[in-house]
Order: C-alpha cells, then sequence, then structure tokens
C-alpha cells in the first residue's frame, strides 16, 4: 500500500473515532479537572499496557526520547485545552477553530523540519482560515470569546505535537502517549476539587478513556510518518464536521449560522487538498496500464 494512502486512512480512522470525544465531555457532568485527571490516567494505562506487550517492536534511542517528551508535553497541553474550550464555548466552534492547526504546522514544518509545503495545502489552509475567521465572528459579542482562544492555544499545541511526530518518523511515536496522559493527570490532580466521580459518569469516562482517547491518538499518531505535519492536520478537519454532527444528534446543542459556514469553508478546504491528489494518482495508474 503506497505510504501516502496508508498515512491518510489510518490518520482519518482515528480521526472518526476521535470524533466522539467531544459528545463525551459534554456528557460528564463532572468538574473538568476531575474528567482530565481520570481520562489522562486511563489512557496511559491503556496505552502502557499496550506496549508492554509489544515492547519488543520498540527501540527508543536518546533523539526518540527526548522528540517523545516533546510529544507527551504538546499532547497534554492540547488535551487540557480541548477539554476546557469545549466547556466555555459550542463543541462546533471549538473543533472548527482547530482547522488553524495545519497553517501553524505548515509554518513550522518549513521554518524547522525544512519541509516545502505545496502550494494545493497553502490554499487549502487559507481556507481553513476564512473558516475559522467566520467563527470567530459570531463570538463578537465575547460570550464565547475565552473559549475560543483556548480553542486556538489547541490548535498551536496539536500542531507542534506533529510536527514533532514527523521530526522522528519513522519512529513509532505511540509509547510517547504514555507519559503525555501523566502529564495531564498529575497537572489536573492540583487543580480538581476531588477525585470521585458521580455515578452516572463512571460509564462515559471508561469508555473515553480506555477505548475512544487511546484508540484515536494510537491511529493518528502513526500519521507523521507517512504524511507531512500539515496533511495531518488538514484531515484532522475531519472531526470538526463529524464532532458538532454527533452533539447535535444526540444532545441537540445547534452550531449558530457563522459555525456551518465556517464549516463549508473547511469542507472546501479539505476537498482542495484531496482532490488533486486523487486525480493524479488515477492518471499515474491508467499510464501505467497503457504502457503494460
Amino acid at each position: 500500500m503506497d505510504n501516502r494512502l496508508k498515512g491518510g486512512l489510518l490518520t482519518a480512522g482515528g480521526v472518526a473515532v476521535l470524533s466522539l470525544d467531544a459528545l463525551l465531555i459534554r456528557l460528564i457532568s463532572a468538574d473538568p479537572w476531575i474528567l482530565l485527571f481520570w481520562r489522562g490516567l486511563l489512557l496511559s494505562l491503556c496505552i502502557g499496557g499496550v506496549c508492554l506487550f509489544r515492547a519488543h517492536s520498540y527501540r527508543p534511542t536518546r533523539k526518540l526520547l527526548s522528540l517523545g517528551l516533546g510529544s507527551a508535553l504538546f499532547y497534554a497541553v492540547c488535551t487540557i485545552t480541548f477539554v476546557i474550550s469545549i466547556r466555555l464555548t459550542s463543541v462546533a466552534n471549538t473543533l472548527i477553530i482547530l482547522s488553524a492547526a495545519p497553517l501553524i504546522g505548515a509554518l513550522l514544518s518549513r521554518f524547522v523540519l525544512k519541509e516545502r509545503v505545496s502550494g494545493r495545502t497553502w490554499l487549502a489552509i487559507l481556507l481553513c482560515l476564512g473558516g475559522l475567521a467566520l467563527v470567530f465572528s459570531g463570538s463578537r459579542d465575547g460570550s464565547h470569546l475565552q473559549g475560543d482562544i483556548t480553542a486556538l492555544l489547541c490548535a498551536a499545541s496539536m500542531a507542534a505535537k506533529f510536527v514533532v511526530e514527523r521530526a522522528a518518523s519513522p519512529a513509532n511515536m505511540t509509547p510517547a502517549l504514555v507519559p503525555a496522559g501523566l502529564m495531564v493527570s498529575l497537572f489536573a490532580l492540583f487543580q480538581a476539587p476531588t477525585l470521585a466521580l458521580p455515578t452516572q459518569d463512571i460509564v462515559w469516562i471508561a469508555i473515553l478513556g480506555l477505548l475512544v482517547v487511546p484508540l484515536a491518538y494510537a491511529l493518528i499518531t502513526q500519521g507523521p510518518r507517512y504524511l507531512s505535519a500539515p496533511e495531518v492536520g488538514l484531515l484532522m478537519m475531519l472531526e470538526m464536521l463529524l464532532g458538532p454532527l454527533w452533539v447535535w444528534l444526540v444532545l441537540a446543542e445547534q452550531p449558530g449560522p457563522q459555525a456551518w459556514m465556517g464549516g463549508l469553508v473547511v469542507l472546501a478546504a479539505l476537498a482542495c487538498q484531496s482532490w488533486p491528489v486523487r486525480r493524479r494518482r488515477k492518471t499515474v495508474l491508467v499510464e501505467r496500464a497503457c504502457e503494460a
């Protein structure tokens, strides 16, 4: 299988699973810091168990250890700001604001990794920024501004995480999720009023921490092994479409008109990024068939 296709399928699969994240956060009534403590701890335990089972396939070096810690730190910041943003603004706003991640990732890749960013990717990123501006225009009254700014910080840390993992390519960075979850739990431990969970939240926390988050990020973390950081960031925008959809269907949380318009612009950006690739791949296959 082509590496780009493999990276795209792994990332898209992970994003599809992760799209349930916002809904589960909405369903959990516990204090955000209690949620973060258990989310991080369960993630570490789950991924740690998998890594112990497959310890023979991981060969850490000094460089990988340092990059792994960087990835863990950015993941921790991304997770904390994501959960807080979901509580302070609408799910649609949070997820669409994450469309800034590809732009930040492109800039970091260009200047840190010296990777060339294609004109098509830059065009897609500019469209994402247009969608982002539409979302922010709906917060001019200040009601969601704090949550929107927190979401923007989440986008920056997400982009930095992907760039660090790209720098470690082709190494598997899944083990970095273990210290990442512990960082989240440790920080939340000093903020949470208690660690006790309401009875009705236990099932949702278990699904979130033992299934959705570990599976999603185990898949998404593979993406930068085969794709550039901006491309992974653009695929993450699929969550922007699916996340609000689940919340709308289950909780009837209606996105505002600016959020809908911004979402359509971001979808156009994804189409701009992926359609020429599929078309070129089809052309290559036809040419090979003719040569045969």
